[in-house]
């Protein structure tokens, strides 16, 4: 007991000596939640590697106007390292608040995040109602609607999602474990608020019987817990039930596949290769330029070209991951462009990187990025243009689909 003793306390000097918020963000998810529940999120670069995203954040005290944030631990280090390490925290929100009224209006809340001896003190903006003009604009807030399907979670290999949504209103489906060990699905409805879906989880019971008569009694209907999930993008989701830490859960390939490569954490690119089609056109604004120009026909196919795993030597964890090269041809088999897929690097949202295309046509326009290329899903892809006027605003944007 005495030795355990040494050794967690040598680990907290050790933290301590070195730990530092200075480059931390926090942003509530959604943003101005005024009243209704939400998520923050903080995400920065720890200059060790025992860093505030390994441990489990606890709410320790909520008045209605202000929150304090210390960390239960979950990952214990014998020694920590002087290696600057990207981190993110998950706090939900959604446990306190309403179990205290604010004292009077109020537009903010005051927040304080502890960890390792540092402290982060700052403030989340919930509401405009008493600010003009809002320093938030409109446009800037994120609507990310998850695609429908099977998700799953690296390591996990006993448990997953199924998501059904139209629109905003979403159906969850996780597949849980009981006490016993035993799987089971449950449910919870609810509605998506720009990337945050909170609902409370059901339990169906009674009425397990496939190809048979119904029974007498009906099946009941039992609250088993609550579920919140984050949406990053349309395919990789941040769910948590109950008590539980974040879990990140990513769409299923469904035999379609998928390309690693490389980067911490490993990064794996869905493989395109097959038939595709245009089916709509989402937004269009007329512009005077030949880069609007469709280059790919309405029915297209992607092909492998080449993969390339080539982490930057040196690079600090995370290291940055490789890239997948695809072709894009007519259905005579010619080469119309090509499409480099990779997740980019972002220090400050690592975990969420988004998987993104880049397409070009060297004959046309000297390698220069002509679309960016989503994937909504292993079945569908956005291909965005953004014009010379406004390059925020796509100028124009088609969605493809799997025919093959």
């Amino acid at each position: 007991m005495k030795f355990r003793y040494l050794i967690l306390l040598t680990l907290y000097h050790s933290i301590a000596a070195v730990a530092d918020f200075t480059n931390s963000s926090i942003l509530s998810h959604p943003i101005l939640p005024d009243t209704a529940p939400f998520i923050i999120g903080i995400t920065g670069e720890w200059p060790t590697d025992c860093h505030p995203g390994e441990q489990k954040p606890v709410i320790q005290q909520y008045d209605g106007d202000s929150v304090l944030i210390e960390f239960e631990t979950i990952v214990v280090h014998v020694t920590c390292n002087n290696i600057p390490t990207p981190y993110r925290v998950l706090i939900d929100m959604s446990d306190v608040i309403g179990s205290v009224e604010p004292q009077g209006s109020r537009t903010d809340i005051k927040v304080t995040v502890r960890f390792a001896g540092a402290e982060l003190d700052t403030s989340i903006l919930l509401s405009c109602a008493l600010i003009s003009p809002c320093p938030i604009s409109p446009s800037s807030i994120p609507d990310i609607y998850p695609e429908a399907g099977m998700y799953g979670s690296e390591g996990l290999d006993k448990q997953g999602l199924l998501l059904a949504r139209q629109n905003q209103r979403m159906a969850a489906f996780p597949l849980i474990h009981d006490d016993s060990g035993s799987s089971e699905w449950v449910f919870g409805p609810g509605g998506l608020v720009q990337d945050v879906f909170f609902t409370v989880l059901y339990e169906l019971t009674g009425g397990q019987c496939l190809g048979c008569l119904p029974p007498d009694n009906p099946p009941e209907l039992n609250v088993v817990g609550k579920l919140t999930l984050l949406m990053d993008n349309q395919g990789l989701i941040q769910m948590k039930i109950n008590d539980g830490l974040f879990i990140s859960y990513q769409q299923s390939e469904f035999g379609y596949g998928s390309i690693d490569i490389g980067g911490s954490p490993n990064r794996k690119v869905p493989d395109l290769s097959g038939r595709w089609a245009f089916v709509e056109n989402v937004v269009t604004v007329p512009q005077s330029t030949p880069f609007n120009t469709p280059i790919v026909p309405l029915v297209f196919d992607v092909t492998l070209k080449s993969v390339v795993d080539n982490p930057i030597a040196g690079a600090s964890p995370p290291s940055l991951p490789g890239y997948v090269m695809f072709a894009v041809r007519d259905k005579e088999g010619e080469e119309v462009a090509q499409m480099q897929c990779d997740y980019g690097f972002d220090v400050n949202n690592i975990q969420a990187a988004q998987m993104v295309c880049n397409m070009n046509n060297p004959d046309i326009n000297d390698g220069q990025g002509l679309y960016k290329v989503k994937p909504l899903s292993l079945e569908r892809l956005s291909f965005s243009w953004r014009g010379p006027i406004i390059p925020e605003i796509p100028a124009s944007m088609r969605i493809a689909v799997r025919v093959d």
